[in-house]
């Protein structure tokens, strides 16, 4: 007899509270039910069910089966499944949350691409920069840069993010160029606040870096938007190097503290299923990685000349 079958009746039995109802849901005879249940306990040589004409309930050891046992059939179900969906389209749809500038900035090529490769997969995008709840909120895969702390999610790190330094030429030749973290403080400094320490800037890595205590006259929520006033001249910002890095390279900002080594953060690929993962979110981590060089992006170095 199929030891698979004999286990699968069994867990029924115990979760139905009784071969009647078991035998009703699986739709199978009470008796054929009883026998598997038997049969299993005599290849064990186990007793799992202490069975009486007013209910039935696990041994000690039967509780403890039983709780391996479903774990194990799970675990099999789940295989099946994967190797199922490996081998299919992938269809449905796809619900996404992302931050917004990044997702703006550098996401919208792998979704473009995806979609085309994929189009029996519906996507839908939620932009903003708050972490939203996975579960509660039915969001497939969410694309978050921080450094996560343990929880019961996944999280696929796909590269980094660099916190950069920057101001015009303009604003540093009206108003000097700090040569040292401290001398931040008395400039005028364009406030990003969704960054983590708003008023508090970490100039350098976690390891070494000093922290420093700015202010200035404008205080936005969006990096896109502080990139703009830094390039009119408005002050100094830190700011991801997804926002500024085509700046620095074509000279309209200017890195600062070029030789201090940035503080960073990862950019992750977060989801909920730790033992199976559906083809439609893993092919989009696949693609987002594709279409980040090298999985990283690169930190500019020094302050070419502006393009004429």
């Amino acid at each position: 007899m199929d030891k698979l079958t004999c286990m699968q009746a069994f867990i029924s039995v115990v979760e139905a509270g009784g071969f009647s109802s078991a035998a009703r849901k699986s739709g199978l005879s009470k008796a054929l039910v009883s026998r598997y249940v038997g049969q299993l306990e005599q290849m064990l040589d186990l007793r799992l069910l202490h069975r009486t004409t007013r209910q039935v309930r696990t041994t000690t050891v039967g509780q403890a089966y039983y709780e391996r046992c479903r774990l194990l059939l799970e675990e099999l179900a789940e295989l099946e499944s994967a190797i199922q969906t490996e081998q299919s389209t992938p269809t449905g749809t796809l619900r996404i949350n992302a931050p917004t500038s990044f997702a703006e900035l550098r996401l919208m090529p792998a979704v473009a691409a995806y979609s085309e490769r994929y189009p029996e997969v519906r996507i839908e995008m939620e932009l903003t920069d708050r972490f939203v709840n996975l579960v509660e909120e039915g969001v497939d895969l969410a694309i978050r840069i921080a450094d996560l702390p343990d929880s019961s999610f996944v999280a696929r790190k796909l590269g980094v993010v660099a916190m950069l330094a920057c101001a015009s030429p303009g604003y540093l030749e009206r108003y000097g160029e700090p040569k040292v973290p401290k001398d931040l403080a008395g400039h005028k400094c364009i406030i990003d606040t969704n960054y983590s320490s708003v008023d508090r800037w970490l100039i350098g890595n976690e390891a070494s870096g000093e922290w420093v205590q700015v202010s200035g006259p404008i205080r936005v929520d969006s990096p896109k938007a502080a990139r703009e006033l830094l390039r009119s001249g408005q002050g100094i910002g830190l700011l991801p190097s997804f926002v500024v890095e085509e700046d620095i390279a074509g000279g309209r900002l200017c890195r600062l503290f070029p030789g201090i080594e940035p503080q960073t953060h990862g950019i992750n690929a977060v989801y909920t299923h730790r033992k199976h993962l559906s083809a439609k979110v893993r092919l989009f981590i696949e693609m987002v990685q594709a279409h980040l060089t090298n999985g990283e992006f690169p930190v500019p170095q020094g302050n070419p000349a502006p393009d004429k």
